[in-house]
């Protein structure tokens, strides 16, 4: 039987991930104007085979906060009032979003550091899928959670409950995510795609510590950084893309084909992925790029790396940081240093670590709607506790950065700060697991750049010349006079047994 349902949902997947590839998008996406500017924004259908096409003279242009700013039938914008108003181009019943700001969330820098240069000799990278910070810590003492969210009619509601195994995924790409931050409004998750199906407002629910404890265990013993944004307001493509090269390579959305999982340089012909490039106009790339990552940075300086994912024929291989940049992809470092994440806790064990890693989870484990979040829990306890349990020697001089990708469709109050025409995205947790973190509630603005600030830093690399260069790089989230934190080795629990009804395969997991 449930073969059978496998077999309808990869049909419907099909029929339905056509359609949603056939997505509105609209240029710039995001601009900053001062009272009495004007700005002409253009409107774009891109289709699934690739092929973007103008349709700004066609489109229906509307403004949500017409007293903030209008926009006239061909999308000239003009700027009336103090504040942010979200401007919708609809064509054929499919909108797109850009947004106009002369009031907005800033980005807050702090003067970065390379104290943990000497000091920390392995830097652990581990990427889970689609929560945002509320949905898991919204409760958590001392955060900056909620537990309510504000809908598009300015009702304010109560979060409910999210089961261990949700029944369905959520909206969470480029058109979902624009509509939600609403210019940081963050009132209209409520309209998002999918994100009540059968009336359960599945995005309008959170967790509590008793559904993840192992999660807060680390953020009750470590650092939980309450302002991680992700890098790009979109999906996991561009996000994976940013965890190695700090950059989206100007994509903004996941790529699209005729079969699945094509999400890299061995993709099959024909396929692609949106793009917005320096002149705002809108195309379709072959999703493998010639950028440097900081794998290739590492190698130059003979920094030891590797990237402990899935490989070909392996489930998650979508996920694999690494497979759409040629630079890697065509090298002997795609089959000596991109190796399989089952590999990581033998590495760990034995102390065997390279300086960097990136690790990222089979599907199941991801934490990805509608997969259980305890089955990703006890995976990702798996990986620390490898760290923790292998030599005290190699413990001490560890960081661990856990994060999740993307937002995943579920509700998070803070409004992205504005950096720039791709992000910040919505707010993701993230741990930061080390003897020389600091314990508690870490509330500097982040991002996955960071990470990669942090690891340029510790081992005196060039930056990559994205983000990188100005994200906060978290070394004020180290204290090393303090004395060291004790590892905190973890047992895995037995998870909720899914009701009868729940898929065990989603067809969305296989493209985000």
């Amino acid at each position: 039987m449930r073969n059978l349902l496998t077999l309808v949902l990869l049909s419907i997947w099909l029929l339905v991930g056509t359609s949603a590839a056939q997505l509105v998008v609209v240029t710039p996406p995001q601009v900053v104007l001062s009272a009495g500017q004007k700005v002409q924004l253009q409107a774009y259908l891109y289709q699934q085979s690739g092929v973007a096409k103008l349709v700004t003279n066609t489109s229906t242009w509307t403004s949500l906060q017409p007293s903030i700013a209008t926009v006239s039938k061909r999308g000239m914008v003009t700027m009336k009032g103090t504040g942010s108003a979200m401007i919708v181009a609809t064509y054929n019943n499919a909108p797109g979003y850009g947004t106009v700001w002369n009031q907005f969330t800033p980005f807050i820098s702090v003067p970065p550091s390379n104290a943990s240069f000497g000091k920390i000799e392995h830097v652990v990278f581990i990427v889970k899928e689609n929560r945002s910070f509320d949905e898991y810590f919204g409760t958590f003492p001392g955060a900056n959670g909620t537990t309510t969210a504000t809908l598009h009619t300015g009702q304010v509601i109560t979060l409910g409950h999210t089961p261990d195994k949700p029944k369905h995924d959520m909206g969470h790409e480029w058109t979902d995510s624009h509509s939600n931050v609403d210019g940081g409004r963050m009132d209209r998750f409520d309209l998002e795609t999918s994100c009540s199906v059968n009336g359960d407002n599945l995005c309008l629910t959170q967790m509590y510590q008793a559904d993840i404890p192992n999660y807060w265990a680390y953020a009750q013993n470590y650092a939980l950084a309450d302002e991680t944004f992700s890098s790009v307001e979109s999906g996991s493509y561009p996000a994976h893309l940013m965890l190695v090269s700090g950059s989206s390579q100007t994509t903004i959305n996941n790529p699209r084909s005729s079969i699945p999982e094509q999400w890299g340089c061995d993709a099959v012909a024909g396929t692609n992925v949106p793009a917005i490039d320096a002149k705002n106009v809108v195309s379709s790339v072959f999703p493998c790029f010639s950028a440097t990552t900081l794998g290739g940075l590492a190698d130059s300086a003979g920094v030891s790396w590797k990237a402990y994912t899935s490989v070909n024929g392996e489930s998650g291989y979508v996920y694999n940081p690494y497979r759409s940049f040629s630079t890697i992809f065509n090298s002997s470092d795609w089959t000596t240093k991109v190796v399989t994440e089952s590999d990581f806790i033998t590495d760990a064990l034995a102390g065997n670590l390279p300086a960097l890693s990136w690790v990222t989870p089979p599907s199941i484990d991801t934490d990805h709607p509608p997969d259980s979040a305890c089955v990703g829990e006890n995976w990702t306890v798996q990986q620390i506790n490898a760290v923790m349990q292998g030599p005290a020697s190699q413990w001490n001089n560890t960081v661990i950065f856990l994060t999740w990708d993307d937002f995943g469709g579920f509700y998070d109050h803070a409004a992205p700060p504005y950096r720039d025409q791709y992000g910040l995205g919505i707010r993701v947790p993230m741990m930061i697991i080390s003897p020389w973190a600091i314990q508690g509630v870490y509330h500097t603005e982040v991002e996955f750049a960071s990470v990669l600030r942090f690891m340029e830093e510790t081992f005196a690399l060039p930056n990559l010349g994205g983000a990188d260069t100005i994200a906060n790089d978290m070394q004020d989230a180290f204290n090393y006079s303090q004395t060291p934190l004790p590892p905190l080795v973890l047992t895995q629990r037995t998870c909720p047994v899914a009701s009868e009804d729940t898929p065990a395969f989603d067809p969305d997991d296989l493209e985000d």
